[in-house]
């Protein structure tokens, strides 16, 4: 990618116009983004990513200065195709900013990402920047503009400094410049940043907001029944005779409702994951054909782990049975998500497992799980299901992320309550009597 002087100053000149006719004030945050650049006197075989990159305008007026290892990455596929047309960029990622790894790229690979207007409402999320560090290089630098975060009106917008000056704290970057900036008319006010990646590792998931908009998401996923009949493995009460009484065939949701919830969370293929109540490994299936592998399967039944090995999902395949704290032959923090679909039910988990989840789960860690609608009216021991949740949310222990949610058909005709609940991210619990290592 290397333009003559004429052709980018033809380019500037009308790529300068149609971002001007845009209004807004998008050519002031262009031409900011642009000074505060320039002012950094960075070198100029510095490796660039504008995201969101639109017009391409950035990369015309940078290449003019003499920046020619610049990317580009939209999710308008319309846009890239003209970019690539104009031959504004080196490469061309045609990739949306929407939670970690979701951009595709390799981590620590570009010395300055940019983005004019890129963060926005109706565009990339605020909650996202974590992406946009995680392929950032060390010492390398992020800078944008945007709307001033009042304007945008939203939640994460208003919490998007007060989140910066969190990571701040934490040693994983250095907001080098915030300031605020009006356009020629004084009628659309901005903002620019301009932030520092410092050396070490950057938070990954225990420090991850979970966005209103995915709460959203994960609820209509569990509001939709599955349309995919499935031959199923099915007992009210999972037992060693399992796989001789298959003789039930029914829409059975509830693993596929836990494995949709989590692929909505975006987290790293080399997250730690326990299948709680495996079964002969329905759930677990499902995981590991999303690229998933770093999995166990956990199950009080022999003979439904048997079957569960036969099909070659699991990493181990532990045989205990889920009680108080303790009960499990895992240590302590031992995962970063726990699943179970049909766990809890009569005669195999009850609430008070609860506090031995937590224990093995590690801090800012996922507990996924499905059960049956109304176990309280056929067990009385489930009446007090919510209230131990409760219990250990006012305690800090875990935050409830969602639920409970009630979905339609979780087997045959009967309804099913989702949750998703998240251990607090400072929170290592530690028992004497728990084991000292894992299977």
């Amino acid at each position: 990618m290397t333009l003559g002087f004429d052709v980018l100053h033809e380019l500037e000149a009308t790529k300068t116009e149609e971002v001007t006719k845009q209004g807004n004030g998008e050519l002031e945050k262009v031409n900011k983004l642009v000074e505060e650049f320039l002012q950094m006197k960075i070198p100029r075989n510095a490796e660039i990513l504008d995201v969101a990159a639109g017009s391409g305008i950035l990369s015309v007026m940078l290449q003019s200065q003499g920046y020619c290892h610049i990317d580009s990455l939209d999710e308008d596929v319309e846009a890239v195709n003209e970019q690539r047309k104009l031959n504004l960029y080196r490469n061309y990622i045609h990739r949306s900013v929407k939670g970690m790894r979701s951009t595709g790229l390799e981590s620590d690979i570009y010395d300055v990402v940019i983005t004019a207007g890129g963060f926005a409402k109706d565009a990339i999320n605020p909650l996202d920047i974590t992406e946009l560090l995680r392929i950032l290089r060390p010492e390398g630098h992020l800078l944008w503009t945007m709307r001033a975060a009042q304007e945008e009106r939203s939640t994460e917008f208003g919490l998007l400094n007060a989140n910066l000056r969190g990571l701040e704290k934490m040693g994983k970057i250095k907001i080098v410049k915030h300031q605020a900036f009006i356009d020629f008319e004084a009628t659309h006010p901005g903002e620019f940043y301009l932030v520092k990646r410092l050396p070490g590792e950057l938070p990954y998931f225990a420090n991850m907001e979970v966005t209103s908009n995915l709460k959203q998401q994960i609820q209509h996923l569990l509001k939709d029944c599955t349309e995919k009949s499935q031959v199923i493995r099915f007992y009210d009460e999972w037992s060693s005779k399992y796989e001789e009484d298959l003789v039930m065939v029914g829409n059975y949701s509830g693993h596929t409702k836990c494995v949709e919830a989590f692929l909505e969370l975006g987290l790293k293929r080399s997250v730690s994951i326990l299948d709680l109540a495996c079964g002969t490994g329905l759930l677990g299936e499902e995981t590991v054909k999303n690229g998933y592998v770093n999995i166990d399967g956990l199950d009080a039944s022999i003979q439904m782990l048997s079957q569960a090995r036969n099909k070659n999902i699991y990493k181990e395949h532990i045989l205990a049975v889920v009680h108080g704290v303790g009960s499990l032959p895992l240590v302590d923090d031992a995962y970063d998500v726990i699943m179970s679909s049909n766990g809890f039910a009569p005669g195999q988990i009850y609430p008070e497992a609860l506090d031995e989840i937590v224990r093995i789960l590690r801090p800012g860690g996922y507990f996924i799980f499905t059960m049956r609608d109304g176990l309280a009216d056929a067990c009385p021991k489930f009446m007090g299901f919510q209230t131990e949740l409760d219990d250990l949310e006012k305690n800090n222990k875990i935050e409830i992320v969602i639920g409970p949610l009630v979905f339609e058909k979780f087997v045959l005709d009967h309804p099913g309550v989702f949750y998703m609940i998240r251990k607090s991210a400072q929170l290592h619990l530690a028992y004497n009597n728990s084991p000292a290592a894992s299977p």
